[in-house]
Formats: structure tokens, sequence, C-alpha cells
């Protein structure tokens, strides 16, 4: 979902502070960009900074796992302004089309099947999130699985056996997907710090409903799975210079990546990420009721994310 960043203007970009002034006299306002989460929590935790913008699965996430630290402001970004929101995509390559078709199909069968809305339930009590909707959802269903791991590969994340499957004609499979069957091994890219979608245990175990999708697609095409984690701002560079076959990293639909790369049909699991929000200190928490509350502060956003978009458009502009 986004134009390829040179790494160097990436770096310099997580350097540097974006400001406004506004003509009223207030203080300026500052987006900080970082490349993950974890440095965005941090830099909130001690006081360096006013606020984060999150989605609001993974800012619940954050603010159940604070211990009182932090809240939710309760102030949401306008999404209208971008068209419908979908939910999540999978990007791969640009002109990959025979492996994005099969994504696809596999992405439309499972949310047919309402299979990614468990597979988010039972993320979201992984990663620890507070969410009774969540529990309910999931039953009986395991939480965490003792399926060993086999070479590198992914085989606790998801026992598809019971699972139905959508029919695939991979007869004229092409390109990366042609690499994909011949290797019998799928290869993602993932950024592990946006819990429920992927994250990391403490063992270092990568988590998350998006690597159930992921291992989902992968049995679909009769391979294993195998997963890259790195940077945000690394993610499609990888997918982009063939390091990993295709990316499944909690990213939103936007213009300049969908004119990049490949994206799949949008799949969400919850009503949750369906709004994009900000989390502040618990204790200040009073202190927002809208966007224009925000001018004026340090706010934090990971660099490439949609969160960074919706700053920059609907905060710093008011600035002006």
């Amino acid at each position: 979902m986004k134009k390829i960043i040179n790494l160097l203007l990436i770096s310099a970009l997580i350097s540097t502070l974006y400001a406004c002034s506004s003509s009223n006299g207030k203080k300026e306002t500052e987006l900080e960009l970082v490349t993950s989460l974890d440095q965005a929590i941090l830099t909130l935790s001690t006081g360096k900074c006013d606020a984060i913008a999150l989605d609001g699965t993974t800012a619940k996430n954050y603010v159940d796992q604070s211990n009182g630290q932090f809240a939710m402001s309760g102030v949401n970004f306008d999404l209208t302004i971008y068209g419908d929101y979908e939910g999540n995509v999978v990007a791969a390559k640009k002109g990959e089309t025979s492996l994005m078709n099969a994504v696809n199909t596999c992405i439309n069968f499972a949310m047919a099947e309402n299979y990614y809305t468990l597979w988010t339930a039972i993320a979201k009590i992984q990663s620890g999130t507070e969410d009774e909707a969540a529990i309910e959802i999931a039953g009986d269903s395991v939480i965490f699985s003792d399926l060993p791991t086999d070479d590198g590969t992914y085989l606790y994340l998801l026992d598809t056996t019971d699972l139905k499957k959508p029919e695939l004609d991979l007869s004229n499979a092409d390109g990366v997907l042609a690499s994909i069957l011949e290797k019998g091994t799928m290869v993602i890219a993932t950024s592990p710090d946006y819990p429920a979608n992927e994250f990391v245990t403490e063992d270092g175990t990568v988590y998350g409903c998006e690597m159930m999708l992921a291992k989902y697609v992968a049995d679909c095409l009769g391979v294993a799975l195998k997963i890259e984690t790195m940077d945000f701002n690394a993610v499609l560079t990888a997918v982009d210079t063939g390091k990993v076959d295709i990316a499944f990293s909690g990213f939103g639909w936007k213009a300049d990546r969908a004119e990049a790369f490949e994206l799949s049909v949008g799949y969400t699991g919850d009503d949750e990420v369906t709004f994009h929000t900000l989390i502040v200190p618990a204790d200040k928490a009073d202190q927002y009721d809208s966007l224009d509350d925000f001018v004026g502060k340090h706010i934090v956003a990971q660099a490439g994310s949609l969160q960074q978009m919706y700053v920059e458009d609907q905060i710093l502009t008011l600035g002006d």
C-alpha cells in the first residue's frame, strides 16, 4: 500500500520532527516518526511525548497492557475522507497477479466462513487484550498450540486440518506463486508490533491473527510458512526486492501503496480496526475532546503507517 521509500530517506524521516505553526500563537505541533511501536510506547511511558496514533485494536491492546498508565483518548480520526475502509490488506510485488488472485480466494473464503473473526479473537486473548467479546467468540478453541516447529517454518500457528479450504486452480501459476509452489515454502515479511495482528511473545515466538491467515493461505497452497520479522519501514522493500514472497503486516489501503504494489482484498476480524485513534497518559485523558486538542502536542506515529498520514492530514493542518 505505498510507494517504495528509500531507506536513507526513512532514516532521515525518523530523526526529523514534523511541525506546523499555529497562526493564533499556539505551541507548535510535533509529529515524531519511529521505526517500531516499541519505541513509541517507550516514548509515551517516559513522558517524552503526549500521544501515540494507532489503529483501534492495537491501541486497546497497549492500553490493556499498560497497567493503567495509558488510556484511549476517545478522539478518532475521520476515515470517511479516504473512502470506504475495508480492513487490512496483504501486499505483493507489482505485477504478481497470479499470487494475489490465489491469496484473494483464500481471504474471501476465510472471511465467508468467519475464520478470521475467530483468529482475531484468539490472537486478542494470546496478546493479553481484555476483551469479553473475544473470549466468547473463541469459546473452547485452543489458544496456544503445542505443534512443533520444523526447519524454521511455523506449524504452531494454526491447525487447518479440519478447516474448509477453497478450490484453487494452480495449473497456470507463474511468477512468485510458481516459485512458492516449487520450493514448497511461502516466505512472508511482517513487523510484529501490531497486536493482535502480529506480535512476539516473551519466548520470541511470533503470533497474531494475520499470521494465522498467512498460515491458512500457505496450507491452502500446500506449502510451509516461513516468517521474516523486520521493522515496518523495511517490509515493503523486502517484498519489492524479492527478499520475501509477500507481506502480512497490518497494512491499510493507501493510493500510493496500490500504485506500487499488488494489494489484496480487505479483511477485518472485528469492529475495532474500523477506527483509528490516539492513546495518551491516563491522567491526561480528560484533556482531549477533539482533534483540535492535539494541536501543540508532541505526537508519535510509525513511519510509513496510515496513522502518520492521518496526523499529517487531520492534526498538523489544524495549526495552519
